[in-house]
């Protein structure tokens, strides 16, 4: 006898095509589990069995060589209009089942006892069924043991679905990295654009109203994407492959360069008042190395001394960065770079040194020049704004070749 329809029916069959899983190889993690049934049970078959409208398919069968067979012989779609298990004890004495082909024929199922398997979403999409060549009694111990390995395929249905998610996430992060190296080449070109203009006109007050409309048409969106990107990272990062690490890792690094940009040209643009505090330079220099990607063939050595000095901590330690990320750069991510410390009566003077082959002799002179930049994607704001944030506490900045060496000199104020 056929089984008869639930009232879901197009509904439960576009979730069971939605989970992707019918006509699958077969995988370990549900073979695993019609093993355990049909050793637990001791009976010749036990199948993971999903109804599909016309059949019922099983993703692993366990002690049955077919892979389908037609829904009008099936068992399981009588099961899933059950909430609770569905059991037989003898189907020659069951008038839904005496007549049916794998009764009288092979396998010559007497007994069966199916629970059915749901998505996460709770829709029915087959069962878990174990099936005996002869009549046996099912226990609510049975019973029990049954139903907790239904929820064990159950929890694999969601990880399957977690899986699809993340493909559909690591896309999602791949547009969203394309989007933003496009907006980061657009940012740059529109600071080219300005520059230009800049040559031409009053280039404080003008960079001040662009700064104004970048940070209006870029800064908000920009913090949604990093919170969203930090939220999927972190939500995420347990059940990412190597590949959607890499791909997140790349949209991080793009909203990094994209904010840097923009603190630039705001920095150029704005002069606050320094918020002086007693702080040590080794303090300094840990949090701003703490914020710079470090590549493993980079080596950065730390002064063995220490000192302590009255600054704007924020500000001198996004000038110790900006010297440090542009030696990294400089250096192709493999070199060295040692800092320095000298402390005398006066003045505290650190030393950034790095291997690199050198700075040009005719590019050496215009370096802190504001707008003077060697890279083609650069704002050339960076070393302009520290020789501004260096001299704003009365100190100096300089650089020199062999090796190349940028020192600061901060005198000592009242402590």
């Amino acid at each position: 006898m056929e089984s008869t329809l639930s009232s879901d029916e197009p509904e439960r069959i576009q979730a069971l095509h939605d989970l992707k899983i019918l006509d699958t190889p077969p995988e370990e993690r549900f073979d695993r589990i019609t093993k355990v049934a049909q050793i637990m049970f001791d009976v010749p078959i036990a199948l993971v069995s999903l109804v599909d409208t016309n059949r019922q398919w099983f993703k692993s069968c366990a002690g049955l060589s077919a892979t389908e067979t037609p829904r009008s012989m099936s068992f399981c779609s009588h099961a899933i209009l059950n909430e609770d298990v569905m059991s037989i004890t003898d189907a020659t004495n069951d008038e839904r089942f005496s007549d049916n082909p794998l009764v009288t024929g092979e396998p010559h199922i007497r007994f069966y006892a199916g629970k059915p398997i749901r998505d996460p979403n709770g829709k029915k999409l087959g069962t878990l069924c174990i099936i005996d060549t002869k009549p046996r009694v099912f226990s609510r111990a049975d019973k029990s043991v049954l139903i907790d390995l239904a929820n064990w395929v159950e929890s694999e249905f969601k990880n399957t679905v977690l899986t699809m998610s993340l493909k559909s996430t690591a896309k999602d992060l791949s547009i969203a990295q394309q989007e933003l190296l496009k907006q980061n080449e657009q940012l740059a070109e529109k600071v080219q654009e300005k520059t230009e203009q800049l040559l031409k006109n009053d280039r404080v007050s003008t960079i001040g109203s662009m700064a104004s409309r970048i940070a209006h048409d870029l800064r908000n969106p920009l913090s949604i994407i990093q919170m969203s990107s930090d939220l999927l990272k972190m939500n995420l990062e347990h059940h990412m492959d190597d590949k959607m690490k890499s791909q997140c890792a790349g949209l991080q690094d793009s909203i990094v360069e994209i904010n840097r940009i923009i603190e630039d040209v705001l920095n150029y643009a704005k002069t606050t008042e320094l918020n002086l505090e007693s702080t040590y330079v080794s303090e300094l220099l840990k949090n701003a190395i703490k914020n710079i990607f470090i590549p493993k063939t980079m080596s950065i050595k730390l002064p063995d001394n220490d000192s302590q000095i009255k600054c704007d901590s924020r500000k001198i330690q996004a000038v110790f960065s900006n010297l440090i990320v542009n030696s990294i750069q400089e250096l192709n991510n493999s070199g060295q770079i040692i800092i320095r410390l000298l402390d005398t009566p006066e003045k505290v003077s650190i030393f950034f040194e790095d291997s690199g082959s050198g700075i040009s002799d005719d590019v050496l002179p215009k370096i802190f020049d504001h707008l003077f930049t060697t890279k083609p994607e650069g704002t050339g704001l960076g070393l302009g704004i520290c020789k501004s944030i260096i001299e704003q506490h009365k100190g100096t900045i300089s650089v020199k070749n062999n090796p190349t060496t940028f020192t600061i000199d901060l005198p000592k104020l009242n402590l």
